[in-house]
C-alpha cells in the first residue's frame, strides 16, 4: 500500500486558497491564448467554436481587468489608448460580473500576500504592560500594526510616529508642538521617562522624518527598518504607560 507523503505545500493556506479561487474565479489571472488561437483571430476565413470565443472573451476580459485595477492603485488612471479600451471592454460586462471579478482580483492580492503576514506576525515580539494606550490612540496602533503586516512600511512608520506624539501629548495634557518639543518637555521639565527612552523617542522622530520628508525622492523604509521602529515604539509605549 503506497503512502501519500503530506509536504509542508500541500498544508499551505495560501497555496489551498490560490487553488480554489483559480476554479471559481470570474477573473483568471495570468489567462494565455493559445498561439493558434491567436493565429485564428486574425484568420477571417476561420469560423471560431463558442468555447473558443469564451477564450478569448475571459483572457480580453482578466488583461483588461487586471490592467484597469493596477492603475486605479495610483489613484489616477492614465488617459491613454490602453487604459480607455481597459475601460471599453469592462463596461461591455454587468456590474454583478464586475463585482465578482473585483473579489476575486484582490482574493489573489490578499492570498498571495498571506504567507508575508503570517511570516511578519511571528516576528513582532509580544509585549506587556499595565496599561493599555489611551483609547482614541488604539486605533492607529492597530493600524500602524496591520501596515507592517501587509508591507505598507511607509505608512506604519508614519503612524508609529504619529502614536508617540499622540501619547506624549495625552501624558503631558498639553500640545505644545511637534514630537521634538514633546520629547524634550516630557524628558528634560518634567522627567517622565529615562533618557534612554528619550533617545528612543528621538530615534523615531528622525526615521519618520526621513521617509515623510523624502518620499517625493522615493525613500521608503525597508522592512527591517519598520520592524526596528515597531519593537522600539512597544518599548517606547510600556515605559510611558507605568
Amino acid at each position: 500500500m503506497k503512502h501519500h507523503t503530506i509536504s509542508a505545500d500541500d498544508l499551505n493556506l495560501a497555496n489551498i486558497l490560490r487553488e480554489r479561487i483559480d476554479e471559481c474565479a470570474k477573473y483568471k489571472r495570468n489567462v494565455k491564448i493559445s498561439k493558434e488561437l491567436s493565429e485564428g483571430c486574425l484568420d477571417n476565413n476561420r469560423i471560431l467554436s463558442k468555447e473558443e470565443l469564451k477564450q478569448i472573451d475571459d483572457a480580453l476580459f482578466s488583461r483588461a481587468l487586471g490592467l484597469f485595477l493596477d492603475a486605479k492603485e495610483s489613484l489616477i488612471i492614465p488617459d491613454d489608448g490602453l487604459h480607455q479600451f481597459a475601460s471599453e471592454i469592462l463596461s461591455d460586462f454587468e456590474d454583478f460580473d464586475i463585482e465578482l471579478a473585483y473579489q476575486d482580483f484582490y482574493a489573489y492580492q490578499y492570498v498571495d500576500k498571506l504567507d508575508d503576514v503570517v511570516r511578519r506576525a511571528l516576528k513582532v515580539r509580544e509585549i506587556f504592560t499595565q496599561n493599555r494606550p489611551p483609547a482614541k490612540v488604539i486605533t492607529i496602533c492597530r493600524e500602524a500594526y496591520t501596515c507592517f503586516l501587509q508591507g505598507f512600511h511607509t505608512a506604519s512608520v508614519t503612524l508609529i510616529r504619529a502614536i508617540i506624539e499622540s501619547v506624549l501629548k495625552d501624558k503631558l495634557n498639553e500640545d505644545i508642538g511637534g514630537l521634538g518639543k514633546l520629547n524634550h518637555e516630557a524628558y528634560e521639565k518634567k522627567g517622565l521617562y529615562s533618557k534612554q527612552v528619550y533617545h528612543k523617542i528621538n530615534k523615531i522622530r528622525r526615521e519618520g522624518n526621513i521617509y515623510i520628508h523624502g518620499a517625493r525622492l522615493g525613500k521608503t523604509p525597508s522592512e527591517a527598518v519598520n520592524f526596528e521602529l515597531l519593537n522600539i515604539s512597544q518599548e517606547i509605549l510600556k515605559e510611558i504607560l507605568l
